[in-house]
């Protein structure tokens, strides 16, 4: 049988109806993307391809899709620079005219004069005139027949037209106007400065500086109005034509649009940050934070209070760290939510793992209703390690031999033989102080045909979820399926494995505050309809290197600005994948409804099978995000937010190299993310007030960074030398600005003001060095500089062909009945 396609994955109930894969092929359909990429790379053919070590057609393909995405993306910014820089230029005609108020910029060759409406040049030196104003009085013309003789004397006038050259018709504004008093009527300007009759005296008097039709004017007979027109027109009214209006027009739409958004975002995240606040407070949890966290390098250091030390902080905090009763808060006494933490482990050291079970196992939730999950991803071994991480572990805690350890088989998310997969099933405990918690240990080790094992993350996660769903779905199991629900049922105790109602990720790198797990829970018990959320993540090396020091206010606007603002309307668009919580489900007086053990939730996610650059970029690189997507596409009208008061704290890169690995991910992750949800038209709100519309503004800003900071910097440096252009600038500084407030009245911790200006400083790096370094590596799924091991194979890598006759699979009430 072939390769199911998605959609069959997707349809079916289980994922384990496929009894037998062959090695994918390449799928060669041509589809309207795939042709685009030929037209777009036609002048590049295969044969050079081979020549850069690309023979795959796969490999060939993916690398035409991103020359094409990048060539779209290049228009994108040359579109933006026309629209900003260009567009004016070319449909506003109102540059080709002269204005009086701006010709003392102009770039003009010699002196000029104005004659009867029109800008001259002086052509000969030694007439004797003062340049830039109006001689038309000295001019020797024909004098109007409705003048009479003693009008004006202008049979005096002693200059020829000959001594000067035409250049155009000048323009006058309001103000230009105003400021001359001059006279407008029927939108042309007059001058009466060398008006010396009487006659013209209170007309001039009354209307000298004004706007006036002819029809309106008193005090003047007709044919004197004729002869004043004669005789003292000096130009027209500056007015902007059809083109000019239309510029304008776009102009102040998107002006409007963008400012918009960054002053509801500002607004909008200051509420929910005030409103979250308010809802916190009325869960009551003991104060039982890390005292001290020092960073060295890669050495890290957690030391935790006496649980103890403060009975009157926590009156229910036991000796071995138990909550007596159960939560308080707005419901009063409740029972917990059952809790499975898990964390996805692959390569890190012991300091980072004990780091990390060190702050679960401290998490003031009771004893009885948590349980740590470890999923170590193969018999893998860090390149700053002397032992692999399952030794690393399994040094960390005490494992409880009542049942053998022995490899269970199960389908893992790979392609040919590596998608049967093998792993162990460790129960134990985990003890920090006087604490204890239950730990169940999966450690990945491979199959029959390979040592290492490892399949990803998003293969880690997937072990609990595909268990979930057959729990809830009575679907059947694998023997790594039951033998991780006995082992955990046996340790439980009091909970059994289909009661755990959410599941808290964490990366192995993190440590979480006591209190996060407890507020998390609140929030899930005060509102049924959040079926996921993540909490604020800080960084713990701030001080490492500047490459650490330029994420630290990216990391806190990334919460407190851009989260908390997707939070009202409850939609999160990434719930980070090193601190989050979903539900795996909900109970309602209907029934149990699967959230996270959802069947097109966990069919979707375990999609292995990629064959476009997009779907790469979905599984492969932004696998959390992708999560997050996936549930705001099936459960629109439910709620992922971001709970500030839930607090973890992690390592981020320090030097360069590993950044642009991880950005080059993320960037690429969040872009093919961001285009699925535009495609979602039931999320939250209507046209310009809903959250698509904020992820197609997102979308396009993120795709035209590079063009975005450029501009910026033409911007300052143009305001700075020429003339400031007062719009753009109060956007500018509304951006940067705005974000400073948002501080004093969210956090208050003024010493992000001080990381404001690095970010500020660092600002070319984050819009134009990472975007532009991710734009081009489109086609590249690895994780870089992120994760180095030694030996470690690409679990990507197809090999074989894979019979899934060789895994067993049974129902429950069967495997129970066998034992």
């Amino acid at each position: 049988m072939s390769t199911p396609s998605q959609g069959e994955i997707l349809r079916s109930v289980s994922r384990t109806f496929i009894k037998k894969d062959t090695k994918s092929q390449n799928n060669k359909k041509l589809t309207p993307w795939r042709i685009i990429t030929y037209i777009t790379t036609f002048f590049i053919p295969n044969c050079i391809l081979r020549l850069f070590n690309m023979s795959n057609p796969a490999v060939q393909q993916a690398w035409r899709e991103k020359v094409t995405l990048c060539f779209l993306i290049f228009l994108g910014c040359m579109l933006l620079g026309f629209i900003t820089y260009l567009m004016n230029i070319l449909i506003c005609k109102n540059n080709n005219q002269y204005i009086y108020s701006n010709l003392e910029n102009a770039k003009l060759d010699r002196e000029v004069v104005f004659i009867n409406g029109v800008l001259s040049y002086i052509d000969n030196n030694s007439v004797d005139v003062i340049p830039r104003t109006n001689i038309t009085p000295f001019i020797k013309q024909n004098i109007s027949k409705s003048c009479r003789n003693n009008v004006i004397n202008l049979k005096n006038a002693i200059l020829k037209k000959d001594n000067f050259s035409e250049i155009g018709p000048i323009h006058y504004t309001y103000k230009d106007v105003n400021s001359l008093g001059y006279i407008i009527i029927d939108d042309k300007v007059y001058d009466p400065g060398y008006c010396i009759d009487s006659t013209f005296n209170e007309f001039i008097e009354k209307y000298k500086g004004k706007s006036i039709m002819s029809d309106g004017i008193q005090g003047i007979d007709s044919e004197d109005l004729v002869c004043f027109k004669d005789t003292f027109y000096a130009g027209k009214v500056s007015s902007k034509t059809v083109g000019c209006i239309v510029s304008d027009i776009m102009l102040y739409i998107s002006t409007v649009a963008i400012f918009g958004l960054i002053i509801t975002r500002f607004v909008l995240a200051t509420v929910y940050s005030w409103h979250i606040k308010r809802k916190a407070r009325r869960h009551r949890v003991g104060e039982c934070y890390c005292d001290t966290v020092s960073v060295s390098g890669n050495n890290r250091k957690i030391t935790f209070p006496n649980p103890t030390s403060n009975p009157e902080a926590n009156p229910n905090l036991t000796l071995d760290g138990r909550i007596n009763g159960s939560i308080t808060g707005q419901h009063g006494n409740r029972t917990p939510l059952p809790c499975i933490l898990l964390v996805t482990c692959y390569s890190e050291g012991r300091e980072g793992l004990k780091s990390t079970l060190d702050s679960l196992c401290m998490q003031m939730y009771p004893y009885e209703y948590k349980l740590i999950v470890v999923i170590a991803d193969g018999m893998i071994k860090g390149s700053e390690n002397d032992k692999t991480t399952p030794e690393i572990l399994l040094e960390l805690i005490e494992v409880d031999n009542k049942y053998p350890i022995i490899p269970q088989d199960y389908i893992a998310l790979a392609d040919g033989n590596k998608r049967h997969n093998r792993a162990k099933v460790y129960p134990g405990k985990y003890k920090i102080n006087n604490n204890v918690t239950n730990i169940l240990l999966i450690v990945k080790c491979g199959n029959c045909s390979e040592d290492s094992g490892n399949r990803g993350k998003r293969d880690s996660q997937v072990i609990l979820m595909s268990f979930y769903q057959k729990l809830l779905y009575n679907d059947r199991l694998s023997s790594l399926d039951f033998d991780i629900y006995r082992k955990m049922k046996y340790i439980m105790r009091i909970v059994n494995p289909e009661d755990f109602e959410c599941i808290l990720m964490v990366d192995a790198d993190t440590i979480v505050e006591s209190s996060a797990l407890s507020y998390m829970v609140h929030f899930f018990l005060t509102d049924k309809k959040i079926m996921g959320m993540c909490g604020e993540t800080k960084i713990m090396n701030k001080f490492e290197s500047w490459v650490s020091m330029i994420q630290v206010f990216e990391y806190y606007i990334s919460h407190h600005l851009s989260k908390s603002f997707e939070s009202v309307f409850g939609g999160v668009t990434c719930l980070p994948g090193c601190f989050c919580m979903y539900r795996i489900k909900v109970n309602e007086k209907a029934g149990v409804i699967p959230i996270l053990s959802n069947t097109f939730i966990v069919n979707a996610y375990s999609t292995y099978v990629a064959e476009t650059l997009h779907l790469k970029n979905l599984l492969y690189l932004g696998e959390d995000r992708y999560l997050t997507t996936l549930l705001l596409k099936t459960f629109y009208k439910r709620k992922l937010v971001f709970i500030p008061q839930a607090k973890a704290e992690t390592l981020v890169p320090g030097s360069f190299g590993v950044l642009l690995s991880q950005r080059r991910r993320w960037i690429n992750s969040t872009i093919h993310n961001l285009f699925e949800l535009v495609l979602v038209g039931k999320l939250c709100g209507t046209f310009c007030c809903s959250m698509q519309f904020v992820v197609v503004m997102e979308l396009m800003g993120t795709l035209v960074l590079p063009a975005a900071i450029v501009f910026t910097g033409v911007l300052i440096a143009s305001s700075i030398l020429i003339k400031p252009e007062w719009i753009p600038l109060v956007m500018l500084g509304g951006i940067l600005g705005l974000p400073a407030i948002l501080i004093l009245l969210t956090t208050r911790e003024i010493s992000y003001l001080f990381w404001i200006v690095v970010y500020i400083f660092s600002l070319p790096i984050w819009n134009f060095v990472l975007p532009v370094y991710a734009f081009w590596h489109f086609d590249d799924f690895s994780w870089g500089e992120t994760r180095k091991v030694e030996g470690g194979n690409k679990h990507g890598e197809t090999e074989g062909v894979f019979d899934s006759s060789r895994i067993m699979l049974k129902h429950l009430e069967d495997f129970e009945g066998n034992e």
